[in-house]
């Protein structure tokens, strides 16, 4: 709920100030940043910790971003909702990708794909749920033998070796 509001707030924010893309951009290298260093949540929500001294941090935090973003984590920081940050990053993203059009999905492959097979997975996988673009991250995962399992919010396709033998196995034992 309060990722909702926020995020939208925000997004609408963006849009009307024509910063939507730099923004994303901003909160992808945020979101990106917290994960890397999820200690950094841990003190900005500490109660052992002087608020002092971790508005400190916020403003050296909001000194390096652009405006909305110093204003996002300045009032999030204000109004103790800070532990937020994440969420509200995600569904800006995911608001942003509603407005372009845009499907994130996950490819898991027993190796690595090759350019072109990623360029004819993305291209083929925009037609069946007509995306304008799809933005894959890949996984390898050897357990998979062979072919890809590809996933997104509304869509699993798997298409890998390791469902296909588990079938016939359940076959055979029938």
């Amino acid at each position: 709920m309060v990722a909702h509001r926020y995020g939208n707030a925000l997004f609408a924010l963006a849009k009307e100030k024509n910063v939507r893309e730099e923004l994303l951009a901003e909160l992808l290298e945020m979101k990106k940043a917290l994960a890397e260093e999820p200690q950094l949540m841990v003190f900005l929500t500490s109660k052992q910790i002087e608020p002092g001294v971790r508005r400190e941090v916020i403003e050296k935090l909001a000194a390096s971003s652009s405006e909305l973003a110093a204003n996002l984590l300045r009032m999030l920081f204000d109004y103790g909702r800070i532990a937020d940050l994440d969420v509200i990053i995600t569904e800006y993203v995911r608001l942003n990708d509603s407005f372009e059009n845009t499907v994130r999905a996950t490819v898991t492959t027993a190796i690595p794909l090759a350019e072109e097979q990623k360029d004819r997975l993305t291209s083929a996988f925009a037609k069946i749920v007509g995306a304008n673009k799809i933005i894959l991250d890949e996984r390898v995962d050897p357990s998979v033998i062979g072919g890809a399992i590809l996933r997104s919010n509304d869509y699993v396709y798997d298409g890998s070796l390791k469902l296909k033998i588990a079938r016939i196995r359940r076959m055979l034992l029938k």
